[in-house]
């Protein structure tokens, strides 16, 4: 491709990607009634748009110095761009300030998923479980409405991108597996498919958090996932895992982490169906409503009240 395709792509891809996000955002905060089909499109949209723009970023800055740090410093500071989203949407309410913070926090996140799966170690765990942790402590929180009084949505939408820059870390990694295991074919295949589920599961993750009517797109990852990893079980024995060194080891180890959560989480949803709609799932008291409205009473006939 030419470098001014290279550019044409990088800027159509920037502009999808911005838009896609600024939509969840409206999304989340109610102004549109929309159905699960578009919510899993838009973070369709926003997951493929963020995996080309970090590969085309990658690609052209990874050997810079700047751009190393600007992706570490970007980790650290999401959560604040995440909570400054917050206040633009839900406190100041000013269109303008929105979509600034929409533009900001689009790019944080792709410096964050950068730094954390494609500039660190391959097999490096670390950053993994800290993300992991923080989808946890985001659900408990969420579930318990602990910021509900002073922070309404907050949490959730703390536990939104806390997701979508997993899954889209992870299908970029899968992509990144491609080209950095070589020889290993068997951990080459199972780890991109691995990945492209991985991401997938996690907009169904988000899906169903706000909705129970997932059941098909629930199917189309359980299914594939749960034969893959009867297949890895009994075909890694006769695979060579023993004599794979300890990089390819490590990059099996770290995907398996985040494989063994999202399955276990949906794995939950079937084998324990009202336990995990308890735990998921707010249960709304019934209200009753007697219709019984004060009125003022006439004067009629001559009576009068005193």
């Amino acid at each position: 491709m030419s470098e001014r395709g290279k550019k044409w792509l990088l800027w159509g891809t920037l502009v999808t990607f911005i838009v896609s996000t600024g939509a969840l955002m409206l999304i989340i905060i109610g102004s549109f009634n929309v159905n699960d089909l578009i919510v899993s499109s838009d973070l369709i949209l926003i997951l493929v748009s963020g995996i080309i723009l970090d590969i085309l970023l990658t690609n052209k800055f990874k050997d810079r110095k700047w751009f190393f740090r600007a992706s570490e410093i970007s980790v650290y500071l999401i959560p604040v761009f995440i909570f400054v989203q917050y206040l633009a949407i839900d406190v100041i309410q000013s269109q303008l300030i929105t979509l600034f913070t929409i533009i900001v926090i689009s790019e944080f996140m792709l410096f964050a998923i950068i730094y954390i799966f494609i500039l660190r170690e391959a097999g490096e765990i670390r950053f993994i479980l800290i993300l992991l942790l923080l989808i946890i402590i985001s659900f408990v929180i969420l579930k318990a409405s602990i910021f509900q009084n002073k922070l309404p949505d907050f949490d959730f939408i703390l536990f939104i991108f806390l997701t979508i820059i997993t899954g889209c870390g992870m299908l970029l990694f899968g992509f990144r597996c491609l080209f950095q295991i070589k020889k290993n074919s068997y951990l080459k295949t199972v780890s991109f498919i691995a990945c492209i589920l991985i991401a997938y599961s996690s907009i169904v993750f988000i899906a169903k958090m706000q909705s129970e009517k997932t059941d098909i797109i629930e199917l189309v990852y359980f299914i594939p996932a749960f034969l893959i990893t009867l297949i890895v079980l009994f075909s890694l024995p006769f695979s060579g895992y023993v004599h794979w060194n300890s990089l390819h080891k490590q990059i099996l180890k770290k995907i398996m982490i985040i494989w063994i959560f999202f399955l276990f989480i949906f794995s939950m949803s079937y084998v324990f169906p009202d336990l995990f709609k308890k735990i998921v799932f707010k249960q709304k008291k019934p209200t009753y409503e007697f219709l019984m409205n004060d009125y003022e009473l006439q004067n009629k006939n001559g009576l009068e009240l005193k």
